[in-house]
């Protein structure tokens, strides 16, 4: 699994993706948000089901699956030349992800109890997987800016050889037994959603958590997509772009090796209340003073992307049963992916008749102020 969660995406590409499908497909800003908002909608549509699924037929299959689409979506960006490959890719890269959400975390987490891990254990070890995939992330990047500066297209074909490792490596996985699960039946697929939903539904903590990451998701999303813009806008090289990218990713990595340290000297209660608002004020900065060294501010949206998800997987975790836990994980993801195309649609629309800066300056005010509204709950949901 460690394998998986390093090469899960193209290592070459981050830091140059927006001006890649601006220039290779010939997209404007306003129909990449566009098309990523339909995208995640489609995502959102079967992803109850296809964790259900994978409660149903194992994990191991669903992974399967789901690397195999993911490898194919891949190939139609790397060779794109015309909006609908896009399109094409990333209605694949929906479905796929749709059968690895839930799936994955599933597999780690029955993993670490069958040993006989606590969450703290499996906080380490998400924190040490998406740590390594930061590194690899931000060593390749200067290397993609430099390449994208002779041929855009030249990073997009060097990712192509490490995306067959996951999917390599999802063939031996061992998927472990679950706790008193008997093998199902498809006649029991809907049953089986039907529970997971009403597990989700019944606790309020599991629903406090879920809107929280619907925050911290929704505005990630746009802000990386803003990024290469943004750089554009304030003047940098297109060679600066990878150099950045090595930065945020190392503070990401720093950030989920020590992040289990740092939230266990701080508690639950002080790492809440600090997540979203490392993400809205700099947006809010950098929106408002555009020149070049604001660019640095995204470090903060790294911290936070190092932080996120070891510290609330293993929270969601201590709600959960055995029987229904892949469900609930996609009945989060199928709801953070609805909030997500609202935002993205709202923000493709803001952006078209606003801009860049006024778009961002009030994505960052609607942040803090979601996050004032959830501490508010938090207080009453988690005494």
């Amino acid at each position: 699994m460690m394998l998986q969660s390093i090469f899960l995406e193209p290592l070459f590409w981050g830091s140059i993706l927006i001006i890649s499908i601006q220039n290779l497909a010939h997209m404007t800003l306003e129909e990449i948000y566009f098309q990523e908002a339909v995208c995640v909608v489609i995502m959102l549509v079967i992803d109850i089901p296809t964790g259900a699924l994978a409660d149903i037929i194992g994990r191991k299959k669903m992974l399967v699956i789901g690397h195999v689409i993911g490898f194919t979506n891949f190939l139609f960006f790397a060779f794109m030349s015309e909006p609908w490959h896009t399109w094409v890719a990333n209605i694949l890269w929906s479905i796929g992800g749709a059968f690895r959400s839930g799936a994955d975390k599933a597999l780690i987490q029955e993993s670490c109890i069958g040993l006989d891990k606590d969450k703290h254990y499996y906080r380490k070890y998400a924190g040490k997987a998406s740590g390594l995939r930061f590194l690899m992330f931000g060593l390749c990047a200067p290397v993609a800016s430099y390449l994208a500066e002779y041929n855009l297209r030249f990073p997009l074909l060097l990712s192509i050889p490490f995306l067959v490792i996951p999917l390599v490596t999802a063939f031996m996985l061992t998927e472990p037994p679950r706790d008193g699960v008997r093998e199902l039946s498809v006649k029991d697929h809907l049953f089986q959603m039907k529970d997971g939903i009403i597990d989700t539904c019944k606790d309020k903590r599991i629903l406090w958590i879920m809107l929280y990451l619907c925050v911290i998701s929704a505005s990630s999303k746009i802000w990386f997509f803003a990024y290469n813009p943004y750089f554009e806008h304030v003047g940098l090289p297109i060679r600066y772009f990878g150099w950045i990218f090595l930065v945020l990713n190392v503070i990401a990595w720093l950030s989920s090796q020590y992040g289990s340290k740092i939230e266990h000297k701080l508690g639950d209660k002080v790492t809440v209340h600090i997540l979203i608002p490392l993400i809205g004020i700099p947006i809010i900065l950098m929106s408002t003073i555009p020149i070049p060294a604001m660019a640095l501010l995204v470090v903060f949206q790294n911290m936070v992307r190092g932080m996120n998800a070891p510290f609330f997987d293993s929270m969601t975790e201590q709600y959960l049963r055995s029987s229904t836990r892949a469900t609930v994980l996609s009945v989060q993801s199928s709801v953070t992916s609805a909030v997500a195309s609202v935002s993205l649609l709202g923000f493709s629309f803001l952006l078209e008749s606003k801009g860049l800066l006024i778009s961002m300056c009030t994505l960052g005010v609607v942040v803090l102020i979601a996050h004032a509204t959830l501490m508010k709950y938090w207080h009453r949901f988690f005494k």
